[in-house]
């Protein structure tokens, strides 16, 4: 989860540098997933969609892109969003949004993924768990 903040921090002084950028102002945001459907078959080198459930925040929230981190076969997944901060308010959303997460496995193996959904008052990070048996 360190690399996720990381990544955003960098993400955020790239676009603060940028001196003539007058358009509104945006920010990248860390949503937690809610819930995950995954499939019961994967192969290797088929691509596998993933739907990937979260919950929108605000209405200015919407889906930028995964956050996707490998090491060896487990998969740490987090939904990044983008909040469009135009100085009017946003009102609370807290609707359910899915995104697609295609995998790709280019192994044969067992892949563990963790779907972050959040992190305590210790900093300790909580997952949804699950594993992906890639056996053609």
């Amino acid at each position: 989860m360190k690399y996720i903040y990381l990544l955003l921090a960098v993400g955020f002084i790239t676009v603060s540098c940028e001196p003539k950028y007058d358009g509104p102002n945006e920010t990248l945001e860390t949503l937690p997933v809610s819930q995950v459907t995954m499939p019961v078959k994967y192969a290797k080198d088929s691509i596998t969609e993933i739907p990937v459930e979260y919950i929108r925040p605000t209405v200015c929230h919407s889906f930028y892109d995964f956050y996707y981190e490998r090491s060896g076969l487990t998969r740490t997944v987090a939904i990044i969003a983008l909040k469009q901060n135009s100085g009017t308010t946003c009102p609370p959303s807290q609707l359910a949004n899915t995104a697609t997460l295609k995998f790709k496995p280019a192994a044969l193996g067992t892949y563990h993924f963790k779907f972050w959904t959040s992190t305590d008052a210790q900093g300790v990070d909580h997952f949804l768990e699950y594993d992906a048996v890639v056996n053609h």
